[in-house]
This record gives C-alpha cells, sequence and structure tokens, in this order.
C-alpha cells in the first residue's frame, strides 16, 4: 500500500475524523500554517476557522489535495521541507497565530530543531497544535513502513517542547482502544499496513468508543496531543 493510498484510506474515515477534529479545534486560531498538509483531509475543517496556509513536503500531495479543496478564498499551498535546513522563501516573515502539526513530526529526524523552527513562526501568544503517536514501546513495522523515526514519550515530548521555548498549556493522550489494533497488527502479526477493512470498521464505531474513552478519561492513548505556547 502506498503513503498516498493510506491518505486516500484515512480520508473516508469522517467519524474518526471528526473525533479528532473535536479535540483540536478549540485550540485552533484564525491564521493557521499546516504542517504536513497532506491531501488536506483536515485542511476544510481549518478553513472553518480561518486562514489556511498548507505544507507538505510530497507534491503529489499537494496537488491532490488541490483537485479535493480547489482554488479557495483564505487557502494556500506550497510543496515544500519545512523539517529542512533553509525556510521556504514564500515563509520567511510570515507569522501565525497557529501552527497545527499532526502525526508529522515523527517523520522527521530533526524533531528538536523543527519545534525551533516553529516557535519562530508563531506570533507572540500563538500556539502549537501537536498531534504525535504514543509510547516507544508500541513502535513497530507499521511505524517503520509509513517512515517514522520514534514514537513519543509524554515526559519526552515535554521536554522537547519547552527545550525549543514553548510553555505547554494542554497535553493529552487519545485514542485509547487503538493501541490494542496497532500493537495487534504491528506488533504481533507484523503487518506494514493497516488493513482497509479494519480502519472502515473502527470508523464505524468511532463515536461510541470515543464517548467510552471521554467518560473514563484515557490512561493512555495511541495518540499524544500537546499544546505549546509561545511566550
Amino acid at each position: 500500500m502506498t503513503t498516498l493510498t493510506r491518505l486516500e484510506t484515512l480520508s473516508t474515515a469522517d467519524r474518526f475524523n471528526d473525533e479528532v477534529w473535536r479535540r483540536i479545534e478549540s485550540f485552533v486560531g484564525a491564521d493557521i500554517l499546516e504542517v504536513g498538509m497532506g491531501i488536506g483531509i483536515f485542511t476544510e475543517k481549518l478553513l472553518g476557522r480561518g486562514k489556511v496556509f498548507g505544507v507538505e513536503i510530497v507534491p503529489e500531495f499537494v496537488e491532490e489535495a488541490r483537485r479535493r479543496l480547489g482554488d479557495r478564498p483564505g487557502l494556500e499551498y506550497l510543496a515544500a521541507d519545512i523539517g529542512g535546513d533553509v525556510l521556504p522563501d514564500s515563509l520567511r516573515g510570515r507569522a501565525f497565530d497557529t501552527i497545527v502539526c499532526m502525526n508529522v513530526l515523527e517523520h522527521i529526524g530533526d524533531d528538536r530543531g523543527t519545534l525551533t523552527r516553529f516557535l519562530s513562526m508563531l506570533r507572540p501568544g500563538g500556539r502549537l497544535v501537536l498531534v504525535v503517536p504514543a509510547y516507544r514501546w508500541l513502535f513497530n513495522p507499521l511505524d517503520s513502513n509509513d517512515g517514522h523515526f520514534r514514537r513519543y514519550e509524554r515526559a519526552e515530548l515535554n521536554e522537547k517542547l519547552k527545550t525549543a521555548g514553548f510553555s505547554v498549556v494542554h497535553e493529552s493522550r487519545f485514542n485509547l482502544f487503538g493501541i490494542a489494533g496497532w500493537f495487534l497488527n504491528g506488533t504481533i502479526l507484523r503487518r506494514k499496513d493497516l488493513p482497509a477493512g479494519q480502519m472502515g470498521l473502527f470508523n464505524k464505531v468511532a463515536p461510541l468508543l470515543f464517548w467510552l474513552e471521554n467518560l473514563i478519561g484515557p490512561p493512555a492513548g495511541l495518540s499524544l496531543l500537546a499544546v505549546g505556547a509561545k511566550p
């Protein structure tokens, strides 16, 4: 399964994506840099909050996002590597009130340097909304096949954010029930991709699972959400 196919499968998981959005939307402002926009799965939701500058390293994904979303007022696209050593020209001198980076930081070798760069691209008081995969022990072929350098521990992520200069204003875990699927498919069965049928079934029951998760206050979760503020 190609990365584009994975993203297309994830884009059909509308109920799951809605649940993720509910967890981040209150932290999102009106002038947004979306780092790793992929094919635009969350871009349309972000557009409901304000202007979006979407950056993606894979030009093919940018073209697919443009095909899906079109040229809308307040939406800009850029195919570029924001984790590289040189900031793209179109981003120099720009400052945003929100940077949204969802399931991207684990793909970047120099995550510390990237977090420092994010801080420099925010206005004072601006926020970084960051979602990353949780737990080093859960790293398996699903991660390596998707180009992940790491999964994160909570303390590690907090330390890296604070070292970069952020004040951590929120942290939480979510997708408790996803841990079992990731462990079964990747660690036990050594699969490199999640079966599309499983994702479809998980999407159908996602509202119930996330309702239960909210009810109990999840002690664990497949993903970490951290929000860092620029002083």
